[in-house]
């Protein structure tokens, strides 16, 4: 299999969430490479899109915020996003992600599998 090496915002079309919140516009999926990735992808959530608590017991995500404000319950954590700010989320650990303020907020994501 030859890896996908590269990709692009304006040739990759918008889609749900797994949470049916937000959008994403998928950079790399699990099938386009052979490590444990299983996702990396630019998405957007607007004031009123969040998901509800959940874990994954096989995945570890982690999120790079680019813009916008929103909260992130990790475990017992709650943390403020702003653009700069960096998540990780262990594998099997619960969490929720809500946008909070007036702009959309727009993150970086990628999910590893752990086993």
């Amino acid at each position: 299999m030859t890896a996908k090496i590269t990709a692009s915002l304006a040739q990759l079309a918008p889609e749900l969430t797994a949470h049916a919140q937000g959008s994403k516009q998928v950079f790399l999926r699990n099938g386009d490479t052979p490590t444990n990735v299983t996702q990396v992808a630019y998405g957007v959530f607007t004031t009123s899109d969040y998901c509800e608590m959940h874990t994954h017991a096989t995945m570890e995500e982690c999120f790079f915020f680019l813009k916008g404000t929103g909260t992130y319950v990790v475990d017992e954590h709650i943390i403020d996003l702003t653009g700069g700010v960096f998540v990780r989320i262990p594998a099997g650990v619960p969490h929720r992600l809500q946008a909070t303020g007036s702009e959309p907020l727009e993150y970086v994501y990628f999910g590893v599998a752990t086993e």
